[in-house]
C-alpha cells in the first residue's frame, strides 16, 4: 500500500514538472513570437521611411540658370519657389491654390536634381517652356506695379506667396514613395488630359484624366485662332514635319482624324498625312489641343478651348475648388491620382 502511495506521489510530481515545463515552453514560444512580430514590425518601419529617402537636402541651396543672360546663380530653395510661385499662378488666387501650386512648384524642381536633369550645370532654368518661370522678388514688384497695382495690394501679393511657401515647408507630392513628374497647366474645362495621349503615350497611373470644373470668367477659357492656308503651308514647310512639301490647297482639306479619351484633338489630317494636336498646339500658337476647326475663305479658324497641355493640375480649377472649401492636400489629390503629400526630412550638413 505505501508502494503504491509512492508510486502515486511520483506520478504527481512527474506531471507537474511535465505541466510546468510546457507552460514555460509555451511562455517562451510566445515571447519569441512576439519578439518576431516586433521585428518585422520594425523591419516593415524601415522599408517604408527607406522608400521615402531623397538624395538632398530639404532646405538645400540650388543653382538657376537664367537664360536671357546665360548667368547661373545660387540660392536658397525657398527663395527660388517665392520666384516661381507669382511667376505661374496669379498671386490673388485663393490661399489654398497657392500652397498647392508651390508644392507642385518643389516637387517640380526635386524630381530635377533627384533625376539629374540638370541644364548647363544648373538644377534648373528660369524658361516656363523647359522647366518652371521664375522672376526674383524685385523684377515681380516691378511687374506687379506696371500693371497698376498699388503698394499695400502688392504687400498682400507678397504676403500671399510667402504663406503658401512657408506654410507648405518641405512638403512634396510622392507616388509609391518616389517624387512625380509634377506637371500642371492653367486651364482644362471639364476634364484633365491623360498623359499617354501625348508626348510618346507613356502610362503614368497617378497622371490620368480627371473631372474638372473651373470659374466660367477665366478669360483665356476660351480663344480662337485664325491661319490663312498660305500661313500654314509655310509653317509646315518650315518645320518639315510632313513628308514633301504642302501647299495651299493641300490645306483645304485638313480635318480632325482623332480625339483622345478626355476629348481633345489627338490627330489631325493634312494632306493624307497625320500631324499630332500637340505639335499643332506649338506650331499654331493654339492655347490647348482642345480646339475644332472651321474652313472659311481660304482660312483656318480654330476655336479653342482652355489654356495648356491639359495634364496634371489646373490652376483655374485649383482655385475653383479652393473657394468652393477644399484645402491645398485634397486639391493635389484630386489631381493627382493615388498620391501622397510627404513631408521631406532637413538633412544636416
Amino acid at each position: 500500500m505505501i508502494k503504491m502511495k509512492k508510486i502515486y506521489i511520483y506520478i504527481c510530481i512527474l506531471v507537474i514538472i511535465t505541466s510546468f515545463l510546457f507552460c514555460i515552453n509555451i511562455f517562451l514560444e510566445k515571447h519569441n513570437q512576439k519578439h518576431i512580430d516586433i521585428v518585422q514590425e520594425e523591419e516593415k518601419k524601415e522599408e517604408e521611411e527607406a522608400k521615402y529617402e531623397i538624395d538632398y537636402k530639404a532646405n538645400q541651396t540650388i543653382t538657376v540658370k537664367l537664360c536671357k543672360s546665360n548667368e547661373v546663380v545660387a540660392m536658397d530653395v525657398n527663395d527660388y519657389l517665392r520666384g516661381v510661385l507669382p511667376s505661374e499662378m496669379p498671386p490673388y488666387y485663393d490661399i489654398e491654390a497657392l500652397k498647392a501650386q508651390a508644392i507642385v512648384a518643389r516637387t517640380y524642381l526635386y524630381r530635377k536634381i533627384k533625376y539629374g536633369n540638370a541644364d548647363d550645370n544648373a538644377d534648373i532654368c528660369d524658361s516656363s517652356a523647359h522647366c518652371q518661370a521664375f522672376y526674383n522678388k524685385e523684377k515681380i514688384i516691378e511687374i506687379w506695379k506696371s500693371r497698376g497695382f498699388d503698394e499695400q495690394t502688392i504687400n498682400q501679393y507678397w504676403k500671399n506667396v510667402n504663406e503658401a511657401v512657408v506654410s507648405t515647408y518641405n512638403q512634396v507630392i510622392t507616388y509609391n514613395g518616389d517624387i512625380i513628374r509634377a506637371y500642371f497647366h492653367a486651364s482644362s474645362p471639364s476634364r484633365t488630359e491623360d498623359i499617354s495621349q501625348i508626348w510618346g503615350g507613356e502610362s503614368i497611373p497617378y497622371l490620368i484624366s480627371v473631372e474638372n470644373n473651373e470659374a466660367e470668367d477665366y478669360p483665356n477659357r476660351t480663344s480662337t485662332v485664325t491661319l490663312s492656308f498660305n500661313e500654314i503651308a509655310s509653317i509646315l514647310n518650315n518645320a518639315k514635319i510632313l513628308r514633301g512639301l504642302v501647299n495651299a490647297n493641300d490645306i483645304s482639306s485638313i480635318s480632325i482624324c482623332e480625339n483622345t479619351t478626355s476629348g481633345r484633338v489627338k490627330n489631325v489630317l493634312i494632306n493624307n498625312q497625320k500631324l499630332s494636336a500637340e505639335k499643332m498646339r506649338t506650331l499654331f500658337g493654339l492655347k490647348s489641343t482642345n480646339f475644332t476647326i472651321q474652313v472659311c475663305d481660304n482660312n483656318v479658324i480654330f476655336n479653342v478651348v482652355g489654356y495648356g497641355h491639359g495634364v496634371g493640375m489646373s490652376q483655374v480649377g485649383a482655385d475653383y475648388y479652393a473657394k468652393l472649401g477644399m484645402n491645398y492636400i485634397d486639391i493635389i489629390k484630386h489631381y493627382y491620382t493615388g498620391v501622397e503629400v510627404y513631408t521631406l526630412e532637413t538633412k544636416e550638413e
